[in-house]
């Protein structure tokens, strides 16, 4: 299981609560940045920078990586024959379908092909325009690609869900992620990970990572392992309930976390306690007439009592023991959005 994500389709990562939950959830997020722009970062978008200069997301470049594969243009030109000759191909037809930009660096030796067959034209020095579903294609399969590389080691995620179903496609893709697994995983995140309201506080993200990031792991892992189960059954109404009652229970967990980190045992105080033999309360001594025995019981029963709270399991140390921790924490420290 991977630690880290990489972003894709597009160079900049959006301004949305997908982004806020994504950067919560995995360690580090990383974005295919072309060498040039990485070093013109008055290109990208503005929250994109932020993102950058928070050291909230890093670049990940593409010509730092690609050159390993020796097979990566071959595998990816077989993929896309295979997928034309499904769809009837004709240079005509495909001419006049929708294109969009790639840049020239994350292509390497694929425009060639690409345009040879009517699927891509040159833009400009930088820039490939290339058929819209050979280009989503190519996205995921560059992800995929690139995420598997030693220095980046990222699972792929988007936010854009129209590229999630082409995970699976072809020899290349199979040993991605289930479209279904990353359906669960959203599903999941979106119901129990807050997001701010309004604007995005990069500085409030960066300090709570900082403070409870090292209860994140065990978090992913029981989400990631309960969504590649729940991505194993055929059914989809099955996976819708075993998503819901997963949701379900993990909110009660959330919900007595959330009680046992408010519990303050300084807001009891001795004052507080006294009034109750008022009330009829009394504790056995041995002198019932001793008001210094007395006193002196109902001292202990505030410590027994303290004791009993305090050591319910739910103490500071064994909640870092919990996942579901992490995401109590992060309801407390940012305005809750419940699905």
């Amino acid at each position: 299981m991977r630690n880290n994500a990489l972003y894709f389709p597009y160079i900049s990562i959006p301004d949305t609560a997908w982004t806020m939950r994504t950067l919560l959830y995995w360690d580090k997020l990383s974005a295919i940045v072309p060498l040039e722009l990485a070093y013109r970062t008055e290109e990208l978008d503005v929250f994109m920078r932020e993102l950058l200069d928070a050291g909230l997301v890093n670049t990940v470049i593409p010509a730092q990586y690609l050159w390993r594969l020796e097979q990566f243009d071959t595998a990816f030109v077989q993929l896309v024959e295979a997928r034309l000759r499904t769809l009837y191909y004709s240079p005509e037809r495909i001419k006049a379908r929708p294109r969009v930009r790639i840049h020239i660096e994350k292509l390497r030796g694929i425009p060639e092909f690409l345009v040879g067959c009517g699927a891509a034209e040159r833009l400009d020095d930088s820039w490939y325009m290339v058929e819209a579903s050979i280009a989503k294609l190519f996205m995921a399969y560059l992800a995929v690609c690139l995420g598997a590389q030693e220095g980046v080691d990222a699972a792929p995620v988007t936010n854009r869900w129209e590229y999630a179903s082409l995970f699976g496609l072809g020899r290349t893709l199979r040993r991605s992620q289930k479209p279904e697994h990353q359906d669960a995983r959203h599903e999941i995140l979106d119901c129990l990970l807050p997001v701010p309201d309004g604007k995005v506080s990069l500085t409030a993200v960066v300090k709570f990572k900082e403070q409870y990031g090292d209860l994140l792991p065990a978090l992913r892992e029981m989400i990631e392992v309960r969504s590649a189960a729940i991505a194993l059954l055929q059914d989809a109404e099955d996976r819708a309930d075993a998503i819901s009652d997963f949701v379900k229970q993990s909110k009660s967990q959330i919900d007595e976390l959330s009680d046992a980190m408010r519990f303050n045992w300084k807001q009891i105080t001795f004052g507080a306690l006294f009034p109750l033999a008022g009330n009829g309360i009394q504790w056995a001594t041995t002198s019932p007439d001793s008001p210094a025995l007395w006193a002196g019981t109902a001292l202990s029963f505030a410590s027994a009592a303290y004791v009993a709270l305090t050591s319910s399991g739910l103490g500071r140390a064994d909640l870092r023991d919990k996942p579901l921790a992490y995401i109590a924490h992060a309801r407390r420290q940012f305005a809750t959005k419940r699905g």
